[in-house]
């Protein structure tokens, strides 16, 4: 077997629903709700980034509230399709790595990282970037997968994100969704030793409680059988959730 290439190239290419705008609009709503929720989105807002950008639904959504705004990729692609989109004039897209972003130490505002880290090949050496980049009392808008989830929501294959590297790549194959498994995603555990720098304020509870709030009835659909759950149900099952929410602080 030839050597696992280190990154998914122009990942949009084989997952086109990324830059499906439609599908996005709510859940920019839900993350200006909470970065408003934690008035991350008043006083003076000088530089936003967004790593792993994609076709840039978050980061034009939130350029009105900074003076700058960035959004790296190294997916030219999506790029590509983000610029030719692009409404805000204060936002600039460029093609960079997030594991070595090309910027000074304590020089943005706000950072968002939303279902990015587990595409990354080494998620540790991200997180060390965003808090290297990031000012003292700076945020992180962090969004992560859990590998926990029972089906795995990039393939949607039960139980992929469960096995071993080598099983989980034969999976692909044979369900015809690919030829690796890139990501990487990580435990409760895994993620909170991942963010064990910052102060975390975990929203992932609160949205469930409050979703109309929080735009989060993609999550949670209006008389559903997850809207009657008691939140005391979901606090039982916390630790095997599909995902998390967190606001980070340097």
């Amino acid at each position: 077997m030839s050597e696992i290439p280190k990154y998914q190239k122009d990942y949009s290419l084989s997952k086109p629903i990324m830059l499906q705008a439609e599908l996005r609009k709510i859940k920019v709503e839900k993350m200006l709700s909470i970065l408003q929720d934690t008035g991350a989105l008043t006083g003076k807002c000088e530089l936003v980034l967004d790593v792993g950008c994609s076709g840039g639904y978050f980061i034009e959504g939130i350029a009105p509230f900074f003076s700058t705004a960035l959004g790296f990729d190294i997916d030219i692609n999506a790029l590509t399709s983000a610029n030719n989109i692009k409404h805000e004039s204060n936002l600039i897209y460029v093609g960079a790595d997030s594991m070595n972003i090309p910027l000074p130490d304590s020089s943005v505002d706000l950072i968002i990282c939303n279902h990015v880290y587990e595409h990354v090949p080494n998620a540790d050496e991200l997180f060390s970037e965003i808090y290297r980049v990031l000012k003292k009392g700076g945020l992180c808008y962090f969004g992560a997968v859990s590998r926990l989830s029972v089906v795995e929501p990039h393939y949607f294959l039960p139980f992929l994100s469960w096995l071993p590297k080598k099983v989980a790549h034969f999976y692909m194959r044979i369900s015809g969704k690919g030829d690796y498994y890139y990501e990487n995603p990580r435990t409760y555990w895994g993620l909170k030793k991942l963010i064990s720098k910052f102060q975390v304020n975990d929203y992932t509870l609160e949205i469930i409680a409050y979703p109309d709030k929080y735009h989060a009835r993609d999550l949670i659909p209006e008389n559903s059988i997850l809207a009657m759950l008691p939140i005391s149900i979901w606090k039982l099952f916390y630790y095997v959730l599909p995902g998390y929410i967190y606001i980070l602080k340097k």
